[in-house]
């Protein structure tokens, strides 16, 4: 795989947009105040805000690489804790105040909404460009030149993913989604589990999705963990957390129409008496005010018998009487859901939110294929089979801690999944990829003249940084690993750093996606970019 390289090795450069200017930081809010006003900051000032800031950066991003990474505890303001090894939750828990630390955390916010993975990857490498491109700046290159060798070295690493990359068949895709899964340190048999359920899931999706639609895997998908003995079931349909409103109402439905209700289902004074003017100051009047109330719940209840109703959600809270009605009639009944909830099951039955004091006609009714009460691990859930491309996934982890980061893997394998379902390409996992990039950068500055090949060399060691760290976190010495890899893959063996801390072939074969490599490689060099064309931070009056 790594014995050749492409014809035409020569660098080729691209287009960037630049980005919006981001908020100045307190620290240097402070320094601009005891100085003049119109005084700039230095450039040494600038390189040491970012190189310390950066440096900090990496460090706590890069030492969760992997999937023997350190986890991160992060306690907010009241005590809530998080442990952690996800990037993006590590961002977006942690208070980021300098405009550099800005940009950086919108990088990673970019990566998560484009591939929803990744966020580590690129966040390594854009501090790493920063961080070396500091140094070049302290021996009087200018920032335009560095940009423009990065450009090229972008270019070019591009270039060698699109010359490594395999289409992938049913087992690199699974190996993939496994690899997406187990980086989150999660145990072998859960990502096991995860890659089958978040494949299989988004086939399911992917089903019922049109060429031209767009696969929305947060519209589509409805995640539920749980405590208990390790599971993963994969449910087409929605399974609610939700109990029946009362006990003897049905357990079992099938072909149940739905009506979905928004607020409570229940009758207030106002309803009875707009102008407040009946006063309750004896037993008669509060019984015929009572038997006035139970009167309109149970035209109420009337009413949604006449819809054709026989299964009913509502966000609210439900009168007594009007349950107590339900039952007889055999209507199942939730109550209080939340509005996530509601939302997944009007998208996943077609029924539309009503009012009860509006016209319920046949028309804003739902359907689906069954609906079943199941008790399962002492919880109660409700299974609403439908044949659509929503789809609930239900886990079960024993340990606190250990939800968050499950659905952490779950999440990347999905995003994982759907990414390979639609461009099912991939690259070699495990670190060797990136060290042949670096080798091939290294190879590619030697046929540049002037300042520019040294920002490809800088590229390429912040490229290689990505083996190095993940050779550190499996508790390996990085020297070591990286001059195995070297004669392994001069020898034109497809190698890669092995969670058993070895440099071995890739044989069990460990895949990455290829469409997350290259979004990272791009959206790192035009995020270092932006910021290297900020001369100046001035405070605004």
């Amino acid at each position: 795989m790594f014995t050749s390289l492409p014809s035409g090795f020569a660098g080729n450069q691209s287009g960037f947009s630049k980005a919006s200017p981001s908020p100045i930081p307190d620290e240097l809010i402070r320094t601009l105040r005891e100085r003049s006003v119109t005084e700039p900051v230095d450039d040494v000032s600038l390189m040491f805000h970012i190189e310390t800031l950066v440096s900090d950066i990496l460090k706590m991003v890069a030492s969760s690489y992997g999937p023997l990474g350190m986890n991160k505890m992060i306690v907010n303001p009241v005590g809530d804790v998080y442990l952690t090894s996800d990037g993006k939750t590590i961002l977006k828990e942690i208070d980021l105040l300098h405009p550099v630390a800005v940009s950086l955390k919108r990088l990673g916010q970019s990566m998560d909404k484009s591939c929803g993975d990744g966020t580590k990857y690129a966040l390594i490498l854009a501090c790493g460009l920063l961080l070396n491109a500091v140094s070049l700046l302290r021996k009087k290159v200018h920032p335009m030149t560095i940009i423009d060798g990065y450009e090229l070295a972008m270019g070019k690493a591009y270039e060698m993913l699109e010359f490594v990359c395999e289409e992938a068949d049913n087992e690199m895709i699974f190996s993939a989604v496994y690899a997406a899964a187990f980086s989150k340190g999660i145990e072998g048999e859960q990502a096991t589990a995860l890659a089958k359920a978040m494949i299989q899931t988004v086939i399911e999706i992917d089903r019922y999705a049109d060429e031209s639609s767009f696969l929305d895997l947060e519209e589509n998908v409805k995640i539920l963990k749980k405590r208990g003995s390790p599971d993963v079931l994969t449910f087409q349909g929605v399974i609610l957390d939700e109990i029946p409103a009362r006990e003897d109402m049905p357990k079992q439905i099938l072909s149940p129409r739905i009506l979905l209700l928004r607020n409570d289902l229940k009758v207030k004074s106002g309803y009875l008496n707009p102008e407040h003017f009946i006063r309750i100051d004896n037993p008669t009047t509060a019984f015929d005010f009572k038997c006035a109330k139970n009167d309109v719940a149970e035209n109420f209840a009337l009413k949604v018998l006449k819809s054709g109703a026989n299964l009913v959600f509502c966000e609210g809270e439900v009168d007594a009487v009007i349950e107590e009605a339900f039952a007889k009639n055999k209507i199942l009944l939730f109550k209080r859901l939340k509005e996530a909830d509601l939302d997944y099951i009007a998208r996943a039955t077609g029924a539309q939110y009503s009012v009860i004091l509006e016209d319920l006609t046949p028309d804003l009714l739902g359907f689906a294929d069954e609906i079943t009460i199941q008790k399962t691990r002492y919880e109660t859930f409700a299974y609403l089979a439908v044949s659509g491309p929503i789809t609930s996934v239900l886990i079960h982890e024993p340990v606190k801690y250990g939800l968050g980061k499950i659905e952490e893997a779950a999440d990347d394998a999905l995003n994982t999944a759907a990414l390979l379902l639609k461009n099912p390409s991939v690259v070699t996992g495990g670190g060797g990829t990136e060290y042949f990039l670096a080798r091939s950068l290294r190879i590619f500055a030697n046929t540049l003249d002037g300042k520019a090949q040294l920002a490809v060399l800088e590229f390429a060691k912040a490229v290689e940084a990505v083996p190095k760290f993940l050779a550190q976190n499996i508790g390996m010495d990085s020297i070591d690993a990286l001059i195995q890899l070297s004669a392994m893959q001069e020898e034109g063996i497809d190698a890669r750093i092995d969670v058993s801390g070895k440099v071995m072939a890739n044989d069990p074969q460990v895949f990455d996606c290829a469409t997350v490599k290259k979004y990272g490689l791009v959206a790192a060099f035009e995020c270092v970019a932006n910021i290297l064309r900020v001369d100046e931070i001035l405070l605004k009056k």
